[in-house]
C-alpha cells in the first residue's frame, strides 16, 4: 500500500511540475499576427497597417517567402507606392514570432516581436533592408 501511495504522489507531483509549461502553451494566440498587432508597444504602422497588402504568409519548410509575396512588395515600391507584408517563423521550440516588412524608400523596415516566445525576452526588434531581393539575408545577418 505505501509502494501505491508513493507512486500517486510522485505522479502527482509531476503532473503539477508541468503545469506551468502547459499554460504557457495556452498563452500563444490563435493569430499571432493580428494578436501582436494589438500589442501595447507595436510601432503605428504594424498596428494601423497602410498601403498595399501583400498578405500574411506560412513560410515554407525551406524558411523561403513566397514569390507571390515578394513580388507585390517589390511591384509596389517601383510604383512609389507603400507595401506591407507579415508573416511567422517558429522558433526551435515552436513558438511564433510575427515578422512586420514595409517598403521604404530606401529598402524595407522589417520589425518582429518575441511576445509569443516563451524564451523569448519579448519586446520588438528592427531591422533596415537594403532591398526585397536582400529580405532574407538582411534577416539571417541580424539573427
Amino acid at each position: 500500500m505505501l509502494k501505491r501511495r508513493t507512486r500517486l504522489t510522485a505522479t502527482a507531483v509531476l503532473s503539477l511540475a508541468f503545469l506551468p509549461l502547459l499554460s504557457a502553451c495556452s498563452s500563444t494566440p490563435a493569430d499571432p499576427i493580428a494578436a501582436a498587432r494589438t500589442l501595447a508597444d507595436a510601432p503605428g504602422w504594424v498596428s494601423a497597417p497602410t498601403g498595399t497588402d501583400c498578405g500574411d504568409v506560412d513560410l515554407t519548410a525551406d524558411r523561403g517567402l513566397p514569390d507571390k509575396a515578394l513580388k507585390c512588395l517589390s511591384d509596389a515600391r517601383s510604383a512609389g507606392d507603400e507595401a506591407r507584408l507579415a508573416w511567422i517563423e517558429l522558433t526551435t521550440e515552436g513558438d511564433p514570432v510575427p515578422y512586420f516588412a514595409k517598403t521604404e524608400e530606401s529598402g524595407l523596415t522589417v520589425v518582429s516581436t518575441s511576445a509569443y516566445d516563451s524564451l523569448g525576452q519579448g519586446g520588438w526588434s528592427e531591422n533596415e533592408c537594403a532591398g526585397i531581393a536582400a529580405l532574407r539575408t538582411c534577416l539571417a545577418d541580424a539573427e
